[in-house]
């Protein structure tokens, strides 16, 4: 039997969440950081094509927060979830967890995609 605090709820994965007051977009990606995943090359052992995350993962990390992409709850001042979308591909960053604003990224499928995201184009 799981016990959960009466009235606590999470927050839903994968939503679109507002910017905290006296947070400023530019701000926060100024301060972000992307953070290799330590899975090797791409799929089979190939290399990343161009244009792929591989190819810019900092920039567009910054452009998901400069787009206001982002997913909560939020932790030490930083969005858990960031979403980068360019045209079918859309890249989802979430925090790692060793420092504050230091993300990893991964694409995900279009069923994954975050409600709301579909209808921002970037």
């Amino acid at each position: 039997m799981v016990l959960r605090a009466p009235g606590r709820r999470r927050e839903p994965r994968r939503a679109l969440s507002p910017l905290p007051a006296r947070v400023t977009r530019e701000e926060l990606s100024a301060a972000a950081a992307f953070v290799p995943r330590d899975s090797g090359p791409g799929p089979a052992g190939l290399p990343d094509p161009p244009g792929s995350l591989a190819s810019a993962p900092l920039g567009t990390l910054r452009s998901g927060i400069l787009t206001g992409h982002l997913g909560g709850p939020w932790l030490s001042g930083f969005p858990r979830y960031v979403w980068h979308r360019s045209g079918d591909t859309v890249v989802e960053f979430r925090l790692t967890g060793r420092r504050p604003g230091e993300y990893t990224g991964y694409e995900l499928h279009p069923s994954e995609w975050p409600e709301g995201l579909a209808d921002h184009a970037s």
